[in-house]
């Protein structure tokens, strides 16, 4: 009977140290990629090695304090005021109550390393030569300065990408295609129309190897295309929805908040209407706006 008693403690040892090994092996691994999955999805996308994710991501802010009653009477009247202004209309004059450069610079040189100091620069170098267009297109269209920035700043890499310096296309919006066109048939650039803002259709891969993209003659051309995009139906739930100056709930929690500022709200908003496919560019550009503190741009374009 002895051999018995030891055939079964052999089994059951060896069932421990199977269940054992499985759960280094799996369990382990399976806690910590749910528990650091964000952080995982924040370095294969490369949001990681945004400026100061980790401190952001930590410490999200309602970035709405100045939205208090210091403001509501500019933003009543703000909203009351329908009026569509025409292209030729002059540029807003910069006067930097809220948002200055400097003070910008000075506290992101306190938080970020020394790897992040260009793009630091290069960031604060678009916010300052396009924040004129994002201003003027919010006071005509209600679409916040800060969501402008930062979806051109990501878009192009503030400004780098190849779309932007050939084709003054600051938000990667593209050609219409033709009725009747064929993906698997010959395509030429006769199959695409772009807008009237645009001058031409500039081929480059995106999705598919034929996508074409919208060429401006400028990139002013650019910004007002962006707004009129925003307006149609696809996003303009969003004007109605998501104020300056507000917190809204939301359906998809981001950085772990189911109520957030507007600007945040507007992120989401424009990843579930289908603006990118990148499945954390809400995350993305709430993130540039934080740590540039363009929301300031939408107060100040507000008391214009």
């Amino acid at each position: 009977m002895q051999p018995q008693t030891d055939s079964h403690s052999g089994c059951l040892q060896a069932f421990g140290r199977g269940s054992f090994i499985a759960l280094i092996v799996f369990a382990i691994p399976c806690f910590l990629v749910l528990r650091y999955r964000s952080e995982i999805d924040a370095r294969l996308s490369g949001m990681s090695e945004m400026p100061v994710f980790q401190q952001l991501s930590n410490d999200f802010r309602t970035g709405a304090e100045l939205a208090g009653a210091t403001f509501a009477a500019e933003l009543r009247a703000f909203y009351a005021d329908s009026t569509q202004r025409s292209l030729s209309e002059a540029l807003p004059t910069r006067k930097s109550t809220y948002w200055q450069r400097a003070r910008v610079e000075a506290q992101l040189r306190e938080k970020l390393g020394r790897r992040f100091q260009s793009g630091m620069i290069r960031y604060l170098d678009y916010v300052e030569q396009y924040r004129e267009f994002a201003e003027l297109e919010m006071r005509r269209s209600k679409i916040p300065a800060s969501i402008t920035l930062a979806q051109g700043i990501l878009e192009t890499n503030a400004g780098q990408s190849v779309l932007a310096t050939k084709g003054n296309n600051h938000f990667g919006i593209k050609c219409r295609a033709r009725p009747g066109f064929r993906k698997d048939g010959v395509i030429d650039d006769r199959d695409f129309d772009p807008h009237s803002l645009a001058v031409d259709c500039m081929q480059m891969h995106d999705d598919y190897a034929w996508d074409r993209f919208e060429v401006y003659p400028s990139a002013r051309e650019s910004f007002r295309r962006h707004s009129l995009l925003l307006q149609d139906r696809r996003y303009g739930w969003m004007l109605r929805e998501y104020e300056v100056g507000g917190i809204y709930p939301i359906k998809k929690t981001i950085f772990g908040h189911d109520r957030v500022p507007y600007y945040a709200a507007w992120c989401v908003g424009l990843k579930q209407s289908g603006y990118a496919t990148a499945r954390l560019y809400a995350e993305k550009l709430t993130l540039i706006i934080e740590t540039y503190q363009l929301w300031k741009i939408d107060y100040e374009a507000v008391t214009e």
